[in-house]
């Protein structure tokens, strides 16, 4: 499942994306240490059409007009939100950081099989069936109910070239002989003993993880890493880089965190190729984001 975050009692601590405290009928985004104001069809948290608890979560569905989200339920009872959609146009990415996880088409063009770990409504399944609908999506969810949420709530099917596998995804790929162009890493639990304290199981964060995924790449893939700030991300970025032939890292407004693209290319891109790949997608593609100022955004190697 996607990352989400705790809303955390005090308005004033600093907070990574899609952190949200609902109070009452309306919601601030809290990132930063700032107090955000959303746009005003996004300010009413909206009616609860359902509200189940999973193995892994209490999974709450909200909406407001044409906006409907997947909320995770913490213990305290704060609401998470971990997904949403404008129902009349489910592509749109709603969040800075689902829209870099596709900076891998600054290296990638051309693609023809995607796998994503981690579903929750599945924005990025809704993207690539807009803009790249000849890529065949294998999507692994470890809960469930959040696929049949996604289904019921968020306009999700498995259809001719997207498979929805219900699977822990470390164990998908300890199994798995499928080959991918791309892989999405997108999965996070609630935060335990077995993650780190933003939710990332701690045995997908390993130099041993990194070099099976490797092996399920076809020639020149890349894996995009979904990472939330956190004591251990310099760590984490650093153990990427060394596990693969280049690695680019994507900073996200707002100090909200990273995405990371490992690379099988061994030849480096410079900041100069990226924005001229990410003007060729902006044109071809027509988003409702720009490609070229996500590749502005790529850090210099240290």
């Amino acid at each position: 499942m996607t990352r989400f975050h705790r809303a955390g009692k005090n308005l004033l601590k600093p907070l990574t994306r899609r952190s949200f405290l609902v109070m009452g009928a309306s919601f601030v985004s809290l990132m930063a240490g700032v107090l955000i104001a959303l746009p005003a069809a996004d300010r009413d948290a909206g009616i609860i059409e359902d509200e189940v608890q999973s193995t892994y979560s209490h999974i709450r569905i909200r909406r407001a007009g044409n906006v409907r989200t997947m909320i995770f339920v913490r213990d305290n009872g704060e609401e998470a939100y971990e997904s949403q959609v404008n129902l009349k146009s489910p592509h749109v990415l709603r969040f800075s950081y689902l829209q870099h996880m596709f900076a891998n088409y600054l290296l990638q063009p051309k693609q023809g099989k995607a796998l994503i770990v981690g579903l929750g409504g599945g924005s990025m399944v809704h993207f690539l069936g807009k803009y790249d609908p000849e890529v065949a999506v294998d999507a692994v969810e470890i809960d469930p109910v959040v696929v049949q949420m996604a289904e019921r709530y968020f306009g999700l099917r498995p259809r001719k070239n997207v498979k929805l596998i219900v699977a822990d995804g470390f164990d998908y790929f300890a199994k798995t002989q499928t080959k991918y162009d791309t892989i999405y890493m997108d999965a996070f639990l609630k935060p335990s003993a077995s993650t780190d304290d933003t939710g990332v199981p701690l045995k997908l964060r390993t130099m041993e993880f990194y070099r099976q995924i490797q092996s399920r790449l076809n020639e020149g893939g890349s894996v995009v890493f979904n990472i939330n700030p956190h004591a251990e991300m310099n760590e984490d970025l650093k153990t990427i880089a060394e596990a693969f032939p280049q690695s680019y890292v994507f900073s996200l407004p707002n100090s909200e965190g990273v995405v990371a693209v490992g690379s099988l290319v061994p030849a480096r891109m410079d900041s100069a190729a990226l924005k001229k790949a990410g003007k060729a997608l902006d044109e071809r593609f027509k988003a409702s984001f720009s490609f070229e100022t996500v590749a502005s955004h790529v850090r210099t190697p240290k």
